[in-house]
């Protein structure tokens, strides 16, 4: 933009710094002169920005309450400190793949509602999971496949309970006894100490109260599982080396998969493990690009 008019009360050796729709602006006897906001790091996940911003798509972009949280250039909007001219701020990006996260742990979930998750939060098959859950991108999901309701503040999604928060896109947003922003809603905090900090249904994470959707596991040592089975990654499995074998135990999971237990035909001969199987917008449900 070209050099604006002096504002009014502005002479030798004042200068007044102001922001409007169009930029922001140093203004002195002289004029008034555009102040560029500084350029956004780009990123694919939290893990690459400082640690009072966040990753959007965007790029890192600085959280804030007021204009004053931010630098030079820049205003705060939704809770981010952007240009001022920027109509739409960035939406968050937790993680677009694993190389995102610290070691250890996967990136689960899909678009803005990726997220870093400890490797034994996650499942891969839907026999992880409680009753009436699907295995999703990583995640135990209630499902809607057969037209059930799904909890408050998520939406059926390829027959899978995916959140639809828009509530917020950071902790800023939130306030009183929600104050952490979890996949766009304001939950309640927590401490990890105790089993009865959360709702039912919920489980402490990071210091918020968010929806379990961990595996369930069935063991932790062989002696909990039948003289036939083996306790294997929290589960009690019937291990195999042919389909015959698993045939003869129980025809539902008459298949010897991969990694030689039983399973049945949709986990035996996955076409996916996770989102990073399927093609641009599919969801792995059920080990199947949906």
């Amino acid at each position: 933009m070209g050099v604006m008019a002096a504002a009014p009360g502005c002479g030798p050796g004042d200068t007044r710094y102001y922001c409007d729709n169009t930029g922001c602006y140093n203004c002195d006897g002289y004029g008034c002169h555009p102040v560029n906001p500084p350029t956004n790091t780009s990123c694919t996940g939290d893990k690459q920005c400082a640690q009072n911003q966040i990753c959007t798509d965007q790029g890192c972009e600085t959280t804030c309450k007021a204009d004053t949280d931010c630098a030079a250039g820049q205003v705060c909007k939704s809770n981010l400190c952007v240009a001022a001219t920027t109509t739409n701020p960035g939406n968050p990006l937790k993680c677009s793949s694993d190389k995102d996260c610290a070691a250890g742990q996967e990136c689960v979930g899909t678009g803005i509602w990726a997220e870093c998750k400890n490797k034994s939060d996650v499942c891969v098959y839907s026999s992880e999971c409680g009753a009436g859950k699907v295995c999703a991108d990583g995640e135990c999901l209630n499902d809607c496949s057969s037209g059930q309701s799904c909890p408050s503040g998520t939406v059926c999604t390829k027959g899978v309970c995916e959140p639809n928060g828009t509530q917020c896109t950071s902790d800023a947003q939130c306030s009183g006894s929600t104050p952490k922003c979890v996949d766009g809603s304001c939950t309640a905090s927590c401490s990890d100490v105790g089993t009865n900090a959360c709702a039912a249904g919920e489980y402490c994470d990071n210091g918020a109260c968010v929806p379990d959707t961990r595996p369930q596991p069935n063991c932790s040592s062989g002696a909990q599982c039948l003289s036939t089975q083996e306790c294997l990654d929290g589960f009690c499995r019937y291990t195999c080396q042919s389909d015959t074998q698993c045939k003869l135990i129980d025809t539902r999971i008459g298949y010897c998969a991969k990694d030689n237990t039983c399973r049945d035909a949709a986990e035996s001969q996955a076409e996916c493990l996770s989102a990073a199987d399927c093609g641009s917008g599919k969801l792995c449900i059920s080990n199947s690009c949906q």
